[in-house]
């Protein structure tokens, strides 16, 4: 893909141009992407999700904030 890339002060990139022919197969591309079928959600792994969602409704299973759990990995790291 050849991109145009547009400078702001110091020569800073700000914004890049796409050729409109690449863009349109870009687009292209994603919407046959969307249009692909997925495979079936097995029975078990629904049965799986129900229990867990209802254990933490119930108070049972913990939940963590995901930002959260990475600093304090993070910091163990360091």
């Amino acid at each position: 893909m050849k991109l145009r890339y547009l400078s702001g002060r110091g020569s800073i990139p700000k914004s890049f141009l796409i050729p409109i022919s690449e863009w349109n197969a870009l687009k292209a591309k994603s919407r046959n992407a969307s249009e692909k079928e997925w495979p079936e959600i097995p029975e078990w792994h629904k049965r799986l999700l129900e229990e867990r969602i209802e254990a933490y409704e119930n108070g049972v299973e913990e939940v963590f904030d995901s930002e959260e759990v990475l600093k304090d990995i993070e910091k163990e790291l360091y």
